[in-house]
């Protein structure tokens, strides 16, 4: 991995331990809001994201930083996706509702793309210290403990009984919904942590076999992307087939550990 992915990895846990988990599991009055329905942010969530962007804009010239919480207050910022120069997808806490409960099922996402391609990812769960970086065409990487060890999905399990999986289905049109959560009736078992960051490095490690989603939020699903295949796994939407770009917006999208596993799971939801 180059000089940048340790930079950003660093600025990772430089935050994470400035402004995440000094409020973890101690969020006073006040710290919390709904910017809609069911979405919450945190003061972590928005202190984070103001102290990473300007230290990210400065590692690459030229670059342009897309933060979740930028985006909730200027919807129009989404459109730097859309540029050919450097941008950083930055979502400051993943798995917002899981820190605001006091679970340990958070995350710090970053990655950096040019001209709508990934190149570099990383994903810092701040709770245990783990760490997962990725490189266009140069693998994907876990650090764990002091150790890092190269990541595989390795393979799914052949029978969708024994499939272990995590299904976001809020977001969904109806048939889609319907369809997904029908095959979630006839897996082994579900698993959804309710956080990409954890979801995500839980396939690239092959700790489960799948996830659906359908809103595709940059900062939620860039850096996970890249981590996944890179480790051997597929990203692709059901309904046409293609291969997930940090400019797709919306799904219906399947993660899974390997070619096999996708097509056979999104053969089971056609069928459902």
């Amino acid at each position: 991995m180059s000089s940048l992915a340790d930079e950003v990895s660093d600025l990772m846990r430089e935050v994470a331990a400035l402004e995440i988990m000094p409020r973890f599991r101690a969020l006073k009055d006040g710290d919390v809001e709904e910017k809609s329905k069911g979405d919450y942010v945190t003061i972590a969530d928005r202190e984070a994201e103001l102290w990473l962007t300007p230290r990210l804009a400065a590692l690459v010239a030229g670059s342009h930083v897309l933060g979740e919480e930028a985006v909730a207050a200027d919807r129009s910022r989404l459109s730097l996706i859309e540029s050919d120069a450097p941008v950083w997808t930055v979502d400051p806490v993943d798995g917002t509702s899981n820190f605001i409960a006091g679970r340990e099922t958070f995350g710090v996402m970053i990655a950096l793309v040019r001209g709508g391609v990934t190149e570099l990812a990383w994903i810092y769960l701040p709770a245990s210290g783990e760490l997962a970086t990725a490189e266009r065409g140069g693998g994907a990487w876990w650090t764990s403990g002091g150790k890092t060890v190269r990541l595989s999905t390795g393979h799914g399990p052949e029978d969708l009984r024994d499939i272990v999986g995590a299904f976001n289905t809020r977001f969904m049109p109806d048939e889609w919904r319907m369809r997904v959560e029908g095959l979630a009736g006839h897996v082994g078992r579900e698993a959804n942590d309710l956080c990409s960051a954890v979801d995500y490095t839980s396939v690239a490690r092959g700790l489960k076999d799948i996830v659906t989603y359908h809103r595709m939020m940059p900062w939620d699903h860039v850096p996970g992307s890249l981590i996944v295949r890179e480790a051997g796994g597929v990203v692709r939407d059901m309904a046409n087939g293609a291969d997930y770009v940090p400019r797709t917006l919306a799904g219906p999208h399947l993660v899974a550990r390997d070619e096999k596993t996708w097509l056979r799971v999104s053969d089971a939801t056609h069928r459902s």
